[in-house]
């Protein structure tokens, strides 16, 4: 077998990510047929097909995974030693790119933006804000190195293999309601019943797998909810409640209770038996991290707690 080399295994690494020879020569500013004839080489060497070819560009064989696999961890393995060399000088640094559920990055982020930035300055750090099912891909396939999440227990979930979890801390869902609404004096201290949601307009939080999980404490309890609205915008849900639309359910806290248009609504406790919904801090599964994304969790643990 020829050597191969750590070159090759980066144009690699770029053409699964970008889906094309093109996209890859032109981020990594070389010539598109410097990097044809890199994967060729590299191909012959291994001895098998990397990709397949189609008009919507290169995907990934099963040997093209594997070789992947392999691409990432040494990768990740220079990384540690690059920073093993720097631990002389007591400083973590390097890119850092973290994926954050879209509704618990505003309301928990910035804390831990602002405290790693502090304390670790030499490190570039970036973030995403998407869906579940979008930072698990993200995270699969190399594009982020964490993704903080909910741990949903849902069928509706695809099971996040080929990745290690560590839990961060867990949030009661609680009510929104109008507040002048049918809702607003029930319940008193014991908290509100879910039947007495379940009997009113809903604004149903439905970014996924939000609303199936929302949905999944009406089912539960043998109620069906009367979802008047659906929206994945957290803000969203707290401008309908607050014009008196409906109730919603949440699990992230404002400080303020009131909208983006300075209407004020009101928070409830719910009467129900429920541990809350878990967050988590997600990465690959056999790859050792580094030690950003070690200071990183860290600090999550720290201020999140």
């Amino acid at each position: 077998m020829s050597d191969v080399s750590l070159r090759q295994l980066e144009y690699l690494r770029a053409i699964a990510r970008l889906g094309s020879v093109t996209g890859a020569a032109r981020e990594l500013f070389v010539s598109q047929s410097t990097v044809s004839t890199a994967l060729a080489d590299l191909e012959a060497a291994l001895g098998v097909t990397l990709f397949v070819r189609s008009p919507r560009g290169m995907r990934l064989t099963a040997s093209g995974q594997r070789a992947l696999a392999v691409a990432d961890n040494v990768r990740a393995n220079l990384e540690q030693l690059r920073e093993t060399a720097s631990r002389e000088r007591e400083e973590v640094e390097g890119d850092l790119t973290i994926g954050c559920y879209a509704t618990i990055a505003p309301i928990l982020l910035p804390r831990v933006i602002a405290e790693f930035s502090r304390r670790h300055p030499q490190v570039r750090l970036s973030f995403v804000e998407a869906a579940h099912g979008a930072l698990l891909d993200d995270l699969l396939n190399s594009r982020i190195d964490l993704a903080i999440t909910y741990r949903y227990e849902l069928a509706s979930v695809r099971p996040a293999t080929g990745v290690t979890t560590r839990w961060l801390r867990s949030d009661p869902p609680y009510a929104l309601t109008p507040v002048d609404g049918p809702l607003s004096g029930r319940g008193g201290e014991g908290g509100l019943a879910l039947g007495d949601l379940a009997a009113e307009p809903l604004i149903l939080f439905d970014l996924p797998p939000g609303g199936d999980y929302f949905l999944g404490l009406f089912h539960e309890a043998g109620l069906v909810p009367n979802v008047r609205f659906r929206t994945t915008s957290f803000e969203m849900v707290r401008a309908l409640v607050a014009r008196g639309l409906g109730n919603a359910l949440l699990t992230q806290r404002t400080v303020l209770e009131r909208s983006y248009e300075d209407l004020p609504y009101a928070t409830r406790e719910l009467d129900i038996r429920s541990e809350g919904l878990g967050i988590e801090v997600m990465q690959l599964a056999g790859r050792r991290p580094v030690r950003r994304m070690e200071a990183f969790v860290d600090v999550c643990r720290e201020t999140l707690a």
